[in-house]
Formats: structure tokens, C-alpha cells, sequence
């Protein structure tokens, strides 16, 4: 989640701390580590100056700290001739260093000028903190049009719907394309180690097959939880996997290999407000140990289902950028990538509608108060959305609608999700999804 700031300018105050620190809100726990992640020194002259020389302007006359999310912080910097570009800058827990930044640009230009996705163009970047700057980089065009959750609600139902329709769109462009492997998208000149070709295996043009199998690779993949902590420096598979069942096993190997030697219990004083549970290894481990042996039955389906496909999974209001009623931009691609189908299709948050499906006015509504009439037709109008959505993937999207219908699709998923972060998160909700399973 990005968080939009108040314009923060740099000059005349020589003191560049803010842009440095994260500053959008406060911790209750661990607050000193939680900024120390989100902390990032850099040469904001340096940058200005590159900002400037990419655009070919002469000079860059202000920066703002224009948002800031859990990952990333992002500055508009303005040149003297009036052009405007986009800095963001990862924060020391954005992701693997390189990786994060080599695979988000990647994939953005795969989007973009292959898929013909509306993506922010790119001037510059860098991979690494060895530059100028002092910090790995994106360095972008701002996004045109507005900010699709700063006017959602103030939007005509028909540019609602035109909206919806454009997401079925750019929902079907990713589906257009599927690939031999499983894993994060690079460029083929980082030569990333242990990469791949980018093989397209569905049913693309010949031309665009040869275009991409020149230009990108598969790689190891950018999910932080692959690299977090001590994983970081662990043997373990991050991929490119070659079939579904090899990157479920490689969550709960990765996992199971991490409590063995790193999971350190608290103290009783320390936790009270935790299960005794979750705070046992052990307890991990034998649910570990169930999940790696139903993993490869659960994701035995259709493989069409489970192709290695791009998908933005964070289509959300906050990364979408529209003008009348036309989407404009899609930011965020940080973390997409070339995954199972089914594991990652899910309804953009836009247009999922996860209560009752009231399509029409209760008999008693003329009796109702305003407010309860109004709450009513909004419920209405995103139901009617929300199904509109569904009958339009049908058609358009007959394999995303395959995925969104199938058998015990919540039962199979679920395990996967769960099995990544038990530690930290929810032995509870994992051993859950477990016991579905086994009904």
C-alpha cells in the first residue's frame, strides 16, 4: 500500500532526512526495526541531475517525496523547461537486492511494449548501489490521468463499467501469453544466474515468440519470502521451476529447512498473546511435513490451469490510473511474476463484491431512511458490477473463468498460501487449510 504524502520540497532546506526516513506513520511493535527497513540514504542531488540529463532537460529544480509504501518511496522531481518524471527508490526491505529492481523494469517493458499493457514508460534504472546516486533506482514517466481511488466513488456508473471492461482487457493480454517456466521475468542481458529463455508455449505469433525468447529470461523468482532473514543465504530452490508441484514443494522445503535451524521460540513473558502453537517449532514441522505430501495431489488438475502466466496481482484502485473512463496507467508491477494460473487469479479488488448479491430494491424501500436507501443501492450497483465482471471474463476470459469455478479451488489454494509464512504469521489458518484438504 502506497501512502500519498503532502508535497515535501527540497530546496531551500538543505536537510534531505525526510525523503530518507519513512514518515507516513507510526509502530506499536519492534518501531526501531520497522524504520531501520524502511530507511534509505541517497544522493538526491545526483539523482536530480540524472533525472534532468535522461529527459534532456538542463536542470532539475525541485523534488518531492511524492508517496511512500511499505517497500518503496516515490519523488517527483520537476525540471526547469516544466517535464516531470517519476524517482522510486526500494526500501532495504523491498526484496532481493538486483533481483527486485532488474525483474519489476523487465517486466514492465514486457508489459508494456509486448502485451501493450498501459504501463508507465521507463527512462533509466539501475539494479544496483553502485552508481552515483548511491541506491538501486526506476527512474519513470509519471502515470497521465488520475488516481482511480481518488475518483471511484465520484465516477457515473457507465464509466464504472467502462473501467470494468478495460480490466477484463488487460486481464485477457495477460492470459495472451504463457511460458515453459515458472518464475521471475528478466532481461537476457543481466545474465541472471540460473535463468532460462523466455520461451512462450501457448498459441502467440510466431514473431512475438522469437521477440521475446530473444529479449527476456525466466529466473529465480523475487518473493521476498524466498530471501527474507537467514533465507537470504540459505541453499534453497527460488527457480525457475518447470512445473507447479516443484515450486509447492520448494515453499514447504524452504520453510521446513528455516525453523529446523533459525525458529527460536519466546519466552513465556514474551508470549502471552500467542498460541503455544505458534510458538512451537515442532508444531511447524509436522504440519510442514503434511503439507509437502499432499502439496503435489493439490495442484494435480488441468494443466492449462496451472501455466506459468504474468499476472499483477494488486489491480487495486491505488495502481490504476484512468481518464474518462479509461484506464491511463497500471503501476506496481514490484513482485509480478510468471506463476501458476490458478494460484494467482483472483477477482481485482475493484470489482470483487464478497457479500450477498442484492440485484434489486427490498419491497419495503420507500419505507426506509435516506442513508439505508443509499447504502442500498450501493450494494446494488456493486453486485451488478461485481457479476457484469463475472459474465464478461466468461466470454472474454473463458480460461480465467475456468480458474475462478474450479472444484475446491479455495481448498486447493490455500495450503499454498498458508505454507510460506507460518512462523511469522498463522499456524492456525495453515493447519485449517490443511484439514480441508484432507475432508
Amino acid at each position: 500500500m502506497i501512502t500519498n504524502l503532502p508535497e515535501q520540497m527540497t530546496t531551500p532546506n538543505p536537510d534531505h532526512e525526510h525523503f530518507f526516513r519513512y514518515t507516513s506513520g507510526r509502530w506499536l511493535w519492534d518501531e526501531e526495526q520497522q524504520l531501520r527497513d524502511r530507511y534509505k540514504a541517497f544522493n538526491v542531488a545526483e539523482l536530480q541531475s540524472l533525472a534532468a540529463k535522461v529527459v534532456r532537460s538542463d536542470s532539475c529544480i525541485s523534488i518531492t517525496k511524492l508517496a511512500e509504501g511499505g517497500y518503496n518511496k516515490v519523488f517527483r522531481l520537476i525540471m526547469n523547461d516544466g517535464k516531470r518524471v517519476l524517482a522510486r527508490i526500494p526500501n532495504p526491505n523491498a526484496g532481493p537486492a538486483f533481483y527486485s529492481t532488474a525483474s519489476e523494469v523487465a517486466t514492465m517493458e514486457l508489459a508494456r511494449d509486448f502485451l501493450q499493457i498501459p504501463v508507465p514508460r521507463i527512462f533509466d534504472w539501475s539494479a544496483t548501489s553502485n552508481n552515483a546516486v548511491g541506491s538501486e533506482y526506476i527512474i519513470m514517466e509519471e502515470a497521465s490521468g488520475t488516481q482511480l481511488g481518488d475518483i471511484w466513488d465520484q465516477l457515473s456508473p457507465d464509466k464504472k463499467l467502462s473501467i470494468m471492461r478495460e480490466i477484463v482487457t488487460i486481464e485477457s493480454k495477460m492470459l495472451a501469453v504463457s511460458f515453459s517456466h515458472f518464475g521471475s521475468i528478466y532481461f537476457a542481458k543481466d545474465a541472471v544466474e540460473g535463468a532460462v529463455p523466455a520461451l512462450l508455449t501457448n498459441e502467440a505469433s510466431s514473431e512475438l515468440r522469437e521477440r521475446v525468447y530473444k529479449k527476456f529470461s525466466i529466473g529465480p523468482t523475487v518473493d521476498r519470502n524466498f530471501w527474507k532473514k537467514e533465507r537470504l543465504s540459505m541453499q534453497i530452490s527460488r527457480g525457475p521451476w518447470r512445473t507447479p508441484q516443484e515450486y509447492a514443494l520448494s515453499v514447504g522445503w524452504r520453510e521446513l529447512e528455516w525453523i529446523k535451524n533459525f525458529a527460536v521460540s519466546k519466552a513465556p513473558s514474551e508470549a502471552t498473546l500467542i498460541s503455544s502453537a505458534q510458538n512451537s517449532p515442532q508444531a511447524h514441522l509436522q504440519l510442514l511435513e503434511k503439507y509437502l505430501k499432499v502439496a503435489p495431489t493439490i495442484l494435480d488438475i488441468d494443466p492449462v490451469l496451472t501455466r506459468p502466466t504474468l499476472w499483477h496481482g494488486d489491480l487495486h484502485s491505488s495502481n490504476l490510473f484512468v481518464d474518462d473512463g479509461h484506464i491511463t496507467a497500471t503501476i506496481d508491477w514490484q513482485g509480478s511474476w510468471a506463476g501458476p494460473l490458478f494460484l494467482q487469479s483472483q477477482t481485482s479488488p475493484i470489482v470483487d463484491y464478497p457479500g450477498s448479491i442484492p440485484l434489486q430494491r427490498p419491497d419495503n424501500f420507500d419505507d426506509l431512511g435516506p442513508e439505508q436507501q443509499a447504502e442500498i443501492k450501493q450494494q446494488i450497483f456493486k453486485s451488478t458490477l461485481y457479476q457484469l465482471y463475472l459474465l464478461e471474463t466468461t466470454e472474454r476470459n473463458p480460461l480465467l473463468a475456468k480458474a475462478f469455478h474450479l472444484d475446491h479451488g479455495k481448498t486447493r489454494r490455500l495450503p499454498v498460501e498458508f505454507a510460506g509464512n507460518t512462523w511469522d504469521d498463522d499456524i492456525v489458518s495453515f493447519r485449517e487449510a490443511l484439514i480441508n484438504v484432507e475432508r
